[in-house]
């Protein structure tokens, strides 16, 4: 019984502990913070078309991209950014394996990475 409650304590903390967290490395200060509904521009094919200042790289790392994005935007208005340029991916895994003398593998990416900007 002791043993079936361990393996069910283990289990419990992978499902939970599998959501990512944001990461942040801040490049410049921070400004007041936005609302919760405000409204974040999301740049991925192009640049904004306004001048503005870096203020963070976030990074977020599970394989739910939707839990990626809203992690990333609530990230960047508790920074007070005003748009967030999407500029790939967070990471990658990959599957080797080994077929006669030589090794076939396959990567995929994970995760979002995006800046957080604040318009001039």
């Amino acid at each position: 019984m002791k043993q079936m409650l361990g393996v069910a304590c283990v289990l419990t903390l992978l499902v939970v502990g599998c959501m990512a967290m944001p990461q942040v490395a801040m490049y410049a200060q921070a400004y007041p913070a936005r609302g919760p509904d405000d409204r974040i521009d999301v740049y991925q094919t192009s640049l904004p078309d306004r001048q503005y200042v870096e203020i963070a790289l976030i990074t977020c790392g599970d394989t739910d991209d939707s839990w990626n994005m809203r992690q990333i935007l609530m990230k960047a208005r508790e920074m007070g950014a005003d748009g967030i340029i999407i500029t790939g991916r967070s990471g990658s895994y990959g599957i080797g394996a080994p077929v006669g003398g030589m090794t076939y593998a396959v990567a995929e990416g994970y995760g979002i990475r995006a800046v957080a900007i604040k318009y001039r």
